[in-house]
């Protein structure tokens, strides 16, 4: 019995309950601005929206050129962008200097949480 009453007392004194999914939560994308697969005009910014809060340090978003009409890439080539959160704190936006122009794009995220968790991602868009 004695061993039991421990984790008993810890428990009451956090307020009672234990949450699993919170010490284990990973922010998730839940929109993006382009779309992931879509074909859209010119974009002039990146938005890219999770589920909850993320921290300035450690979440970014990266910018990749895959093809270009009448241009022969032999890797995919940086874009140069700089993310900053939003006023939600769970969008991360990227001004572009000029819209992007026709050809084919891989975006690769970092979001990281509150609590130090860092989720990685990515996807491509083209743009006509």
């Amino acid at each position: 019995m004695r061993l039991f009453k421990a984790p008993l007392i810890v428990l009451a004194i956090s307020g009672g309950s234990l949450s699993a999914t919170a010490a284990y939560a990973h922010a998730k994308l839940v929109a993006s601005n382009p779309v992931a697969n879509a074909t859209v005009a010119g974009p002039t910014k990146l938005q890219l929206r999770f589920d909850e809060k993320l921290v300035a340090n450690g979440s970014s978003i990266q910018l990749f050129v895959t093809a270009k009409p009448r241009a022969k890439l032999t890797a995919p080539m940086s874009v140069s962008v700089t993310a900053a959160l939003g006023p939600d704190g769970q969008t991360l936006i990227a001004p572009l200097k000029q819209p992007l122009t026709t050809g084919a794009y891989l975006i690769a995220w970092h979001a990281t949480t509150s609590d130090g968790e860092r989720k990685d991602g990515t996807f491509t868009f083209k743009v006509r």
